[in-house]
């Protein structure tokens, strides 16, 4: 599976939403149609999530769309050079600073939902914290490769 990361210079989620997919598009990892897929599932189904900590709070974004539109399965990390405000996972009328996204490209659902099971214990590793706080795009893939099976 391929790994990428790309720095995001969208101010709004949308924007870096669109950035990710259209990488994918450019890369080949995706088709066309997955861009506006992308942008329409994430108005009705949120995929911000903060991860309340007691140390070392921060917020991600796991977006995903239909993988019929998926070539290559591929996880593709965006660094925003800010936090962007997206829309909560729980709540979506509740916004939250993201600090990075996640993009998960695959072939099958049950691919999209082994991945999300194997993060959320990740997602309270000091370590992963860390990464993502200090921008490491590096450090973040290799933490999200080493603790998701199967992918």
């Amino acid at each position: 599976m391929e790994t990428n990361y790309i720095e995001l210079v969208g101010e709004a989620a949308e924007d870096v939403l669109e950035e990710l997919a259209t990488y994918a598009l450019e890369n080949g990892y995706v088709e066309e149609p997955y861009v506006n897929a992308l942008l329409e599932r994430e108005r009705v189904h949120p995929t911000g999530l903060r991860i309340d900590r007691e140390t070392d709070p921060f917020g991600i974004a796991i977006p995903h769309a239909d993988p019929g539109h998926v070539r290559e399965e591929a996880v593709v990390l965006g660094l925003p050079e800010s936090p962007v405000t997206f829309h909560s996972m729980d709540d979506k009328d509740s916004q939250i600073q993201i600090d990075a996204v996640v993009l998960l490209l695959v072939t099958d659902t049950d691919g999209y939902t082994a991945f999300l099971s194997d993060l959320t214990t990740l997602f309270q590793d000091d370590a992963f914290a860390t990464a993502v706080l200090d921008r490491d795009a590096d450090r973040t893939l290799e933490l999200i490769l080493d603790c998701t099976v199967d992918i």
